[in-house]
């Protein structure tokens, strides 16, 4: 069905396949070998992203928060130079925290299998208007107490790692009570054993977005739609459908993550048949893509059993999530239209554009009672990659186009694996890649590989595109 974004208005009544229904009003309201963390000692020399080691940029000055718990000392690197004084030095360094660039390069102790902690939360960082709104301490007044779940204590002790993070005084520090915190709030993270960096982030992003939304007491959910409801949604534009969806979301919903990370997909069902649509809309904080199968055959008489992955391009795991799904056998849809099961197609398209993206490449996937990880390359761009292609008619009034600002890595398998992350500097094109407690300064050459797990853009300006 094609929808104008001139069509501002709906009639008084339309007739649907029968039906006078009255009009819709909007409801009120190369990777390193495998190995596994804690086998690898604090003092081994790092990996690089191309999964080579390298013996430089040992940290010289620790946390007093460690004990003396790392090797390398306790001397803070030159903390006269790094320690802010007073009001108009700490005032300087935020206003340092642009969403061009930053202050303060600062490593992670890794408490044994806690890589994908840190990982996660170096890309956070680098994230500046999050981290210049935690800096100015604005989250304090935004903060809802919640002593039944202790989300508040993980939000102020993450508040806690921003500030250390960005004052520069270490090469690294401790998180050791938002590790605590982060324990007690959620049973899955509460252990030494290895956790995916997705999940983590999801976690830390939803627990934020709960403890620091603008909304409180929320006004109760909204009631469905009734059938007549529906039918007349179904004739907004797109843009009309996701205005007023995104306004009832936000009636109850708005933070500094959903003001950030939040965006908005669209879910349309076609009927086969009769052509009748049902279009559902949800919020989204990551994008979570497939990774298309390109194994090759090396031989003549049909697909070897060792094939090599091809690489790809990001594109390819954007065209393989917004293509469409055929709804048939078991899966046939409900048509409200047609009053029986049809034959019916499903498409996922990006409603609304998020200041910043995250995109989940998905390569652990399950192969009957095994899980297998996927060590494709998918080739990203830093810069400008554009989403055009995969918005909705009016969507792409904002800027499509995005830059790559931090990556989380993910080296060896599902059992022996080990987090990384690469994070730019805004300010000067510099990256940096993250090993826990060791920080060095790659090429930007270096930033995607086969590793890339957790992808960060930021969308670009218009007008500076």
């Amino acid at each position: 069905m094609s929808r104008s974004s001139s069509v501002s208005t709906v009639p008084a009544f339309s007739s649907i396949s029968g039906r006078t229904v009255p009009p819709f009003v909007p409801l009120p309201l190369v990777p390193p070998p495998a190995y596994s963390q804690t086998t690898v000692p604090h003092d081994d020399p790092p990996f690089t992203p191309n999964g080579t080691r390298i013996y430089t940029h040992h940290a010289t000055g620790s946390d007093p928060a460690l004990s003396g718990q790392m090797q390398s000392g306790s001397n803070p690197r030159n903390s006269a130079a790094y320690e802010p004084t007073d009001a108009a030095e700490i005032s300087r360094r935020i206003s340092q925290i642009s969403d061009t660039g930053g202050f303060g390069v600062t490593g992670l102790k890794n408490f044994g299998n806690t890589c994908f902690m840190n990982s996660v939360i170096q890309c956070l960082v680098g994230t500046k208007p999050l981290t210049r709104y935690f800096m100015r301490g604005e989250w304090r007044s935004h903060l809802i107490q919640d002593t039944k779940k202790q989300s508040s204590s993980m939000v102020t002790e993450f508040a806690h790692v921003v500030e250390r993070m960005w004052r520069g005084q270490f090469s690294f520090i401790s998180p050791a009570e938002f590790r605590s915190a982060v324990a007690r709030c959620s049973e899955q993270f509460n252990g030494n054993d290895q956790q995916d960096a997705h999940e983590f982030a999801s976690f830390v992003l939803d627990s934020l977005h709960e403890c620091l939304n603008h909304v409180h007491p929320r006004p109760l959910p909204e009631r469905e739609l009734t059938l007549d409801e529906e039918l007349q949604f179904e004739q907004l534009p797109d843009a009309q459908q996701s205005r007023v969806k995104w306004d009832a979301y936000t009636r109850r919903n708005k933070s500094i993550v959903s003001s950030i990370f939040q965006g908005q997909i669209q879910s349309r069902l076609t009927c086969m048949a009769c052509q009748h649509t049902s279009t559902t809309y949800h919020m989204f904080t990551e994008l979570s893509v497939p990774i298309p199968d390109t194994s090759s055959a090396d031989s003549a008489n049909g697909p070897a059993l060792h094939s090599e992955p091809q690489p790809i391009d990001i594109y390819q795991c954007l065209d393989a999530y917004s293509e469409s799904e055929i709804l048939d056998g078991d899966n046939k849809w409900m048509c409200p239209v047609c009053q029986t099961k049809r034959t019916a197609t499903k498409r996922l398209m990006i409603a609304r554009l998020p200041l910043v993206l995250i995109v989940h490449l998905k390569r652990f996937s399950t192969v009957g009672h095994f899980r297998e990880k996927l060590e494709t390359n998918v080739q990203i761009p830093t810069m400008s990659m554009c989403l055009q292609k995969y918005v909705t008619f009016g969507a792409g009034e904002q800027s499509t186009l995005y830059n790559l600002y931090a990556v989380a890595n993910h080296f060896g398998s599902m059992s022996s694996g080990h987090y990384t992350a690469s994070v730019s500097d805004g300010l000067n094109g510099q990256w940096n890649h993250f090993d826990d407690t060791r920080t060095s300064v790659i090429h930007e050459s270096q930033v995607t590989t086969p590793a890339a797990y957790l992808l960060f853009f930021v969308r670009t300006q218009r007008g500076i595109e």
